[in-house]
């Protein structure tokens, strides 16, 4: 007959050995995280562009880089909800205030043929700037035209940086989202 004994006890040796083995582990683990050390390491440069892979259709980033402001200063784009900039065939927008012959970050959008009228879009643009980082965020929304375009146009969009001497910025890093909103005046 087959013993159903189910009180068993371990032996003294088993118990012996499985708490050698734990402190062993222990020991161990402190011994390899006191070897450790977190340090600041050296000033890490890199560079480069990231583009999102799921854009609108309609409103596509095309081109990006960093030029001098156009002798036309461009408009301003609307920083309020609600009241959008509404897009001008042939016209160049600024994030922020233009100065003349400063350096600046740009965008070229394209709006395809096609694109819905009276659409509004919110586009965020965060910008680090300075060898102590300085991030700057602008939210500004336009709106396409009132008819839609029969050919695609292309839009400049420009983040002034501050000044005219490329050896006085240090342009760390940009990015930009845009989102259509699901009305005028009602945004993400």
């Amino acid at each position: 007959m087959a013993s159903t004994d189910q009180n068993r006890r371990l032996t003294r040796r088993t118990v012996w050995i499985a708490t050698a083995l734990a402190m062993a582990a222990v020991i161990g683990g402190w011994t390899v995280a006191a070897s450790f050390t977190v340090s600041q390491g050296t000033t890490e440069t890199g560079g480069g562009a990231f583009h999102g892979t799921a854009s609108l259709t309609y409103w596509t980033e095309t081109s990006v880089g960093v030029g001098s402001e156009p002798s036309t200063l461009p408009t301003v784009i609307s920083t309020t909800v609600g009241t959008p900039t509404v897009l001008a065939s042939g016209t160049s927008y600024a994030v922020n205030t233009p100065v003349a012959t400063d350096v600046v970050h740009f965008w070229k959008f394209t709006e395809a043929s096609g694109a819905p009228a009276s659409t509004e879009l919110e586009l965020q643009f965060t910008v680090s700037t300075g060898a102590t980082p300085t991030i700057t965020q602008v939210t500004s929304y336009i709106e396409t035209q009132a008819t839609s375009p029969g050919t695609a146009i292309v839009f400049e969009i420009y983040y002034d940086l501050g000044s005219p001497s490329t050896g006085t910025i240090t342009l760390n890093s940009v990015t930009e989202i845009s989102q259509v909103c699901s009305a005028v005046g009602t945004c993400p």
